[in-house]
């Protein structure tokens, strides 16, 4: 039988962490959402992994990635929630953005030529805006403007 020491040191072994990364979320940050992109000012993307609401805003915050019992977690603002790393890269839209209407395409100014894939209509209107398009889960997203939608590359 174990001593009340050996449980618990056991127990805190279970909930040691080990820091990945101490540094600050690339721009704005609106809290925890599904599938919410972060971009760190390393350049690196992380991807929400599980279900968590949080709506916190804040410019450039600081933030921590750990490593806790094989998942990593990104802590901001006194809350946390589980991600993973993401391929995405970032482009514009070649002329104007008039938001999502269907089964739109946008043309990028890297030459690339992307599509919706599922159905969402919301009007929003930029002019060449900053692009970010990333692998999430279930399929590609494009995030402009502050609004997503699923895509898929047709060039």
């Amino acid at each position: 039988m174990k001593s009340r020491s050996e449980i618990s040191q056991s127990a805190e072994g279970a909930f040691m962490s080990r820091v990945i990364y101490k540094g600050r979320i690339d721009g704005e940050f609106e809290g925890f959402d599904d599938e919410a992109l972060f971009k760190l000012l390393n350049g690196s993307y992380w991807l929400q992994a599980e279900y968590k609401y949080w709506y916190h805003y804040a410019y450039n915050p600081e933030a921590i990635l750990s490593e806790q019992n094989g998942r990593v977690i990104l802590s901001v603002g006194g809350n946390s929630v589980a991600v993973q790393p993401t391929d995405a890269f970032e482009s514009r839209i070649q002329g104007a953005f008039e938001g999502w209407k269907g089964h739109s395409v946008y043309t990028l100014t890297n030459g690339q030529m992307w599509a919706q894939s599922k159905y969402k209509y919301k009007y929003k209107y930029k002019y060449r805006p900053e692009v970010v398009v990333y692998c999430a889960s279930s399929g590609y997203k494009m995030r402009v403007a502050g609004t997503t939608a699923y895509v898929r590359r047709v060039k």
